[in-house]
């Protein structure tokens, strides 16, 4: 008899233990929705300390690390659930691949992407990702800003510095680190609340006089992310709230709100429209006329955790309603961070499409009617294993401001410069390829598609040689291109090729003229210095004469459209065979 009560305690204590632990994940679930990933952890842990075995659990904990780019810890949790031989959602084998990148384990992080391509039932995401495993994984081709100089900037500070802004000369910047002496407000993860501030920018690598906005932006809680208008008398930016009640879970979600600039501060902030107490809003990027506002959110019609999404402003200052970029940008992961650069391209950060691990940043070109066109991540040296995020460029000076998270125990972020210590000098796009000259492939043509008055360009299936406005240097992505082209001249020896070069309708007609002799010369020069005969290749610039689409002088185009007229052709002239 004493045995049967033996077992029925037994039974009782088991009940209660489960149902204990049942209700410590739901409370940890209801902190995990709202974005309390730190909090929703520390009980997901005691939960697992008590030797509670659960892929859904585990699931938790992973993600809950991945959320806060601890991702050596994600790595563990993900480690544990994929032991568990439960065959999880794809998405885990994206997660689990990008954290083992993060921690420096890239070639079985390569092993979980192959099988999340096996997978993944979206076939225009797993076709992508292939396409840049190509380039991330087998060579590693230095991008345009391979050449760039990084150096972390001295305004940095021992709590995290980001999303850093151009502004004329100044760069405005959020931190957690300048609050006054004293100061011991401090959320979840024990930083600070961030702030936003403006320096001054003596050169790229110089920037000082840090001091906090003026007027009415900063709160006892976070601002972050700003943007302005081209007039600089509007400022977008974002901040959260305090709901009640008396700790971190009290804060709103994110909004986006809006400031005018009066007598020199920033006055009659108020938030805009689409907000929702529902979802997160942030990371405001105005587009260059001012006209469009992009930003990150979760809101209903994401593809992810989060988002790009963009509204237009009218004149009234009232807003569309907002527009999800689309699949060909948003994954299943986070975008976070748009940022449109003069030129008319988007830069943005994302952990969903393939990178070297954490957030990485892409480039994309986008038009008015926000398509946008292929994504490019934009490599060693801007990105790394850690988080890259939070770009912003000074396109006319050829500089810029980033944040990261590496070279930093801790994992906090700072802010770090991009800009060219040297010009550029000849034979440097040269330099930068002869690593992996082996590693450029090319199907060589049969013979007999190489027929006179053809463009070997065209027959290669090469990607479009362009170049930047009003620029005729060879750059690395350029060089890759003529490579090809110069391993096709070498296996016909005979062949000849008259470089074609176009510019777009801008400036005056003799401008672009003598721009495209410069460029078609510039191509012939780069081909013949890698050993072709001079006599095989001639050079011709036609200016603006001869474009492929609508933008003449007069037509208002989109920066994507102008680009197109900015190409190089190749040729054929000769198609002599070989004997």
């Amino acid at each position: 008899m004493k045995l049967k009560y033996f077992y029925i305690f037994f039974i009782i204590l088991m009940s209660l233990k489960s149902f204990g632990q049942d209700e410590g994940v739901k409370k940890a679930d209801q902190l995990y929705e709202g974005y309390e990933y730190i909090k929703a952890r520390d009980i997901y842990l005691k939960v697992a300390k008590r030797g509670y075995v659960s892929g859904y659990l585990y699931k938790k904990l992973g993600d809950s690390y991945f959320k806060t780019a601890e991702y050596k810890q994600a790595v563990k949790w993900y480690e544990k659930l994929f032991k568990l031989g439960e065959n999880p959602e794809p998405e885990y084998y994206f997660r689990y691949a990008q954290c083992l990148k993060a921690s420096g384990r890239r070639d079985e992080g390569d092993k979980y992407l192959q099988k999340y391509y096996t997978l993944v039932d979206d076939k225009f995401r797993a076709d992508q990702t292939k396409k840049k495993s190509y380039i991330l994984y087998d060579n590693d081709i230095p991008l345009e800003y391979s050449s760039y100089k990084i150096d972390s900037l001295s305004i940095n500070t021992e709590y995290s510095d980001f999303a850093p802004v151009i502004v004329g000369k100044k760069l405005v910047f959020a931190s957690a680190g300048y609050h006054p002496v004293g100061y011991k407000k401090k959320w979840q993860n024990g930083q600070p609340y961030f702030d936003l501030y403006e320096a001054t920018i003596n050169a790229p690598n110089d920037v000082t006089g840090v001091k906090p906005l003026s007027g009415d932006i900063n709160t006892e809680y976070h601002e972050s992310s700003a943007t302005f208008t081209p007039d600089g008398k509007t400022m977008y930016f974002s901040r959260n709230s305090f709901k009640g009640g008396n700790d971190n879970a009290s804060l709103s979600k994110l909004k986006i709100y809006r400031a005018e600039k009066i007598n020199g501060e920033w006055k009659t902030v108020e938030e805009l429209p689409f907000n929702s107490e529902n979802f997160t809003y942030t990371h405001p990027a105005l587009s260059p006329d001012g006209k469009r506002l992009y930003f990150s959110s979760d809101m209903p019609g994401s593809f992810g955790s989060s988002d790009i999404w963009y509204v237009e402003i009218y004149e009234d200052n009232s807003y569309s309603y907002p527009q999800n970029l689309g699949p060909k940008v948003n994954t299943t992961e986070r975008e976070n961070f748009p940022y449109i650069s003069d030129d008319g391209k988007l830069y943005f950060a994302s952990d969903g499409q393939l990178g070297y691990g954490g957030l990485d940043l892409f480039v994309c070109d986008i038009d008015e009617n926000g398509m946008v066109g292929d994504i490019l991540n934009l490599g060693k040296p801007i990105n790394s294993p850690q988080d890259d995020f939070s770009f912003t460029i000074n396109t006319k000076d050829n500089y810029g401001y980033f944040a990261s998270s590496r070279n930093n125990k801790e994992m906090r972020d700072n802010i770090y410069v991009f800009y060219k210590s040297n010009e550029i000098k000849k034979g440097d796009a040269k330099d930068l390829l002869s690593k992996m000259q082996d590693k450029i492939k090319v199907a060589i043509p049969k013979e007999e598609s190489i027929v006179k008055g053809k463009d070997l360009g065209k027959i290669l299936e090469l990607k479009p040689i362009y170049f930047e406005f009003g620029k005729y240097d060879i750059g690395p992505r350029a060089a890759i291109e003529l490579e090809k082209v110069i391993t096709v001249l070498r296996k016909y020896p005979k062949l000849k090729l008259e470089i074609r070069s176009h510019t777009d309708s801008r400036s005056s007609a003799a401008f672009n003229l003598k721009l495209s002799e410069k460029r078609a010369q510039a191509t012939r020069n780069y081909i013949i210095e890698s050993g072709i005969d001079p006599s095989r290749i001639s050079a011709k610039g036609y200016g603006e004469t001869q474009l492929v689409n609508r933008c003449k002088d007069g037509v208002k185009c989109t920066e994507m459209e102008h680009r197109q007229n900015r190409r190089s052709e190749f040729i054929i002239i000769d198609e002599q065979k070989n004997n």
